[in-house]
This record gives structure tokens, sequence and C-alpha cells, in this order.
């Protein structure tokens, strides 16, 4: 099994690091989790089609983890895609995808006639949305899936992939909670957001103390990430989802060492890790 992180930033703009996304691939599985900006740019620079993606897993439905779904989707009938796709996600996924691909209907319909294309399957979703907690197999990928806590965002996921014998959790975007710390227990990688605590410093009219209060509220500090890896008792913790995208690495990996007991990997796109 091999994670690739196309995307580690935020919502934040920044060309260093893209939207928030991840391949989950295997011998025979290829699954991606969220699909933020820029990700099918990222899927091209690896040399993976989207035509052969197996499915789609949403994290949540925050726009930066969903921003680029319909770019996903139109670009893997560029790329001669001949099979629906399969998506999976929280509650509200399936009104989520209707009015997306509403939203392009007519300019679709153009493209289909004029293009004459030879199969339109592309454009066949299929959308399982998930219960609170629950298993999926996908091909020689077999996944849980569970609530975390990402509040007042009302529904939001963490996912534990395991194959031949190794387990990755993928976080998605919490704070710390015990559903998390349970499914991740002796992951081989633990794959965790963070918001780094005294790098964003400046306030302004548009964020003010109340704001930056509140966007660290609901995800997981610097000075609690490597906490939850311990109790997790994950082999390896690597960084993703990084608020801001631009900091000390040298000081965020002392902060995190010291619970953690051992050093933390600093996510990066494209970064490809064997498990």
């Amino acid at each position: 099994m091999e994670l690739t992180l196309l995307g580690t930033g935020c919502p934040s703009v920044d060309h260093k690091r893209f939207g928030p996304s991840n391949l989950i691939s295997t011998d025979k599985a290829k699954v991606l989790v969220d699909c933020g900006s820029g990700i099918t740019q990222r899927l091209h620079k690896l040399n993976i089609s989207s035509a052969n993606i197996d499915a789609l897993l949403f994290t949540h439905l925050h726009s930066d983890h969903a921003v680029d779904f319909y770019q996903l989707i139109i670009s893997s009938w560029h790329s001669y895609r001949i099979k629906p796709w399969k998506i999976y996600g929280p509650r509200g996924t399936k009104k989520f995808v209707k009015k997306i691909m509403d939203a392009w209907a007519e300019e679709r319909k153009l493209r289909i006639s004029y293009e004459s294309r030879a199969s339109a399957k592309a454009f066949e979703i299929q959308v399982t949305e998930f219960k609170s907690i629950g298993s999926l197999k996908i091909k020689d990928l077999n996944i849980k899936y569970f609530e975390v806590d990402h509040k007042p965002v009302k529904y939001a996921y963490g996912f534990s992939f395991t194959n031949k014998n190794k387990k990755l959790t993928i976080s998605g975007d919490t704070r710390p909670c015990e559903n998390l710390m349970k499914y991740a227990q002796r992951s081989d990688v633990l794959l965790h957001e963070v918001f780094i605590e005294g790098e964003i410093l400046q306030i302004n009219k548009m964020r003010t103390k109340k704001t930056l209060h509140n966007v660290q509220s609901y995800h997981t500090t610097s000075t609690q990430v490597g906490k939850v890896a311990f109790i997790a008792r994950a082999k390896k913790l690597v960084l993703t989802h990084f608020v801001p995208t631009r900091f000390n690495k040298n000081n965020l990996k002392k902060v995190i060492k010291k619970d953690f007991g051992k050093n933390p990997v600093i996510g990066e796109d494209l970064m490809k890790i064997k498990i």
C-alpha cells in the first residue's frame, strides 16, 4: 500500500501546497480521499489518469476538500474514463453532487453532443452516504470509516485503510477525539491535520482574535497532535493540512517530538509513503 499526498494545504492559497487530497494505491486499487484545488494537476504530474480511479471518499464537505469535484469528473471524461464514478461521503453528499452536476448540465450536454466521444459513463455517478461507523471494501483495500469531531461541521469522517496487514489512518479535519484515537490504534502511518500555534500573528479587520480562536478550536493543534499519535500508538506520524501553509518546520518537529517521542514527517505535495 502506498500513500501519496496530492495536496497538503488548507483554504489559504499556496502554490506549493494545493488543496487537501490524497491517493491510496495498492496492487489493485486506487482510491482518492477528498478533491481539493489542483487535484487533477497533481495526478497528471504523477502520470496517473483519473480514468483509472476506483473511488472518491469525502472526509467532509468543506469547500477546500471538495472544490475541484467537477474538474475531477470532467477531466476523467477527457481522459477516456469508461466506467461510472463511485463516490462515498457524509450525509448531504448526494445533494452536493446533484447540485454540482446540475450546475454544469447544459455545458456537459453540449460537449457530449458535439464531441461525439464513445462513452459518457464518466458522468454516471453512484453516491453512497456514510452511517456513523462502517466499512467498505474496494478491490484489495479494506476501509473503515468513523465520525470525527469537526463541529460545527455536522458530519466529518476519518478513515482506516488496511492491506496486507498494513494500516493507514487518515484523520480528516478534527479536533482531538476518542474515535480517531480508537480507530487509529497501532497504525503503521497516521496522516493527521495540524493547526500550528504561534504562526498566525497578524490581526486585521478580516481576521480577528475570535476568528483565530474559532479556526483553531475545530482543528488539532501542534501541541496536541503528538499526544494523539502517542495515544494511538502510531508507528509513524505524517502531518498535512497545514494551517498556516508557511511555518518553521524545525520548531514544529521539536514541539511534536516532545509528545510523540519521534520526529513527525512534514508532509509535502507529491510526497509518497510506502506502508
